[in-house]
């Protein structure tokens, strides 16, 4: 969320998110906190750590700072130790250093060097730590192998790999990961961070979790360029097409979504997966007849393969050009009419014109708009009144 460009989120709102996301069963949270070249800390990451950190939620809150650990080309500008005594003062528990590849041999020894210094000190502090390698796509892999494993011989107690340029199909994510896995000296946990640039986000994360490494996602995909994966639609999916129990309340799924969205300032597409508006919207006239006759929250769901109830999301029918005389009748049998052939003829036309009548989106009419005037017509057409 502070990484979309933007937004309007406010510390209040990110409490807001941070709450909802321990309240839906979120048991692991990443923050960044980040110098970019300066000497001090972004002020506005600062305060977000410093403030979700105070808020003493559930989940665990790794903290990734950039100034943990160097490239190996030399000391590094600002002492490592410096930001695990900030971290520690925020009330970090467990922090992430993050391993770049190294430009040489000699690079990576000093790398990891430093990384014992700092990992040993933290450790002497009391903070567990994970580690996080970027680039993992494109980088060396034996390289990323060997660090790795040199990351777990010290205490990391997981590896975040991050493939944040979306160089990893899912067939090769899933590869990847197998690979990966099986070269680790010790089986620990892991996970994989991907984007969204190819619109693969959800599937590679799936692919990932297939093959053994926990999804990196966000409520609604929101991050910089082309977003993450979607917890929503990464969670439902593994719960309905896989069968896991991701410990996710995914009946919470919808009103999460829609928060985020709130404080964000950035709307959901209409039709995004899962937590979009036209999920569960009902307008070809199989499915509005479908729920006209038997209810929208009939069971087996109207078309697609999840309820709206598994995410907590509304259902409802619309009224557009797609429709049918068909779908006239049952309107008027669940209004209480049985319409003759002019009726249904009457009906129809007034409530096609109606939406002709509408020159901008949404080009529809809602069930309360189309039974008011169905109502109305028929009850004109009955005392002989002419529109």
């Amino acid at each position: 969320m502070n990484y979309t460009a933007g937004a309007t989120v406010s510390i209040d709102g990110f409490l807001r998110v941070a709450q909802a996301l321990e309240d839906i069963g979120i048991r692991d949270e990443s923050l960044n906190l980040d110098w970019w070249g300066d000497d001090r800390p972004n002020a506005r990451e600062l305060e977000l750590v410093r403030e979700v950190l105070a808020g003493r939620f559930s989940f665990t809150s790794n903290v990734y700072a950039d100034t943990l650990l160097g490239n190996g080309q030399g000391e590094p500008t600002i002492d490592p130790r410096s930001t695990v005594d900030l971290l520690l003062s925020l009330g970090a528990r467990v922090i992430a250093p993050g391993i770049v590849e190294a430009a040489s041999s000699e690079n990576e020894s000093r790398q990891l060097r430093q990384l014992a210094g700092v990992v040993g000190y933290a450790q002497s502090c009391g903070l567990s730590w994970t580690v996080t390698l970027a680039q993992a796509g494109r980088r060396d892999f034996e390289s990323m192998v060997r660090v790795a494993n040199e990351a777990v011989a010290l205490g990391a107690q997981r590896i975040d790999l991050m493939d944040s340029t979306s160089s990893l199909g899912p067939e090769a994510m899933r590869v990847f990961i197998r690979r990966f896995r099986s070269r680790l000296a010790e089986p620990v946990p892991i996970t994989m961070h991907v984007h969204d640039d190819f619109g693969l986000g959800t599937a590679a994360a799936i692919a990932a979790a297939a093959a053994g490494a926990g999804p990196d996602v966000s409520v609604n995909g929101v991050s910089y360029r082309c977003g993450f994966p979607p917890l929503e639609e990464v969670a439902t999916s593994l719960e309905v097409l896989y069968g896991v129990d991701t410990g996710i309340k995914l009946e919470r799924l919808q009103s999460l979504s829609d928060l985020v969205a709130e404080e964000i300032g950035i709307p959901n597409p209409a039709l995004k997966p899962v937590t979009g508006g036209y999920a569960y919207l009902k307008s070809t006239a199989a499915d509005v007849l479908a729920s006209l006759r038997d209810g929208v929250r009939t069971f087996p769901p109207i078309s697609g393969c999840v309820h709206a109830d598994v995410v907590g999301a509304d259902i409802r029918w619309v009224w557009d050009r797609l429709s049918t005389r068909a779908m006239v009748r049952q309107l008027g049998t669940n209004l209480g009419f049985e319409l003759d052939l002019e009726e249904v003829e009457a009906v129809y036309k007034a409530l096609n014109d109606a939406v002709d009548a509408i020159a901008e989106y949404p080009r529809w009419l809602t069930p309360e708009r189309a039974e008011d005037l169905c109502r109305l017509t028929v009850e004109r057409a009955r005392l002989g009144v002419r529109a």
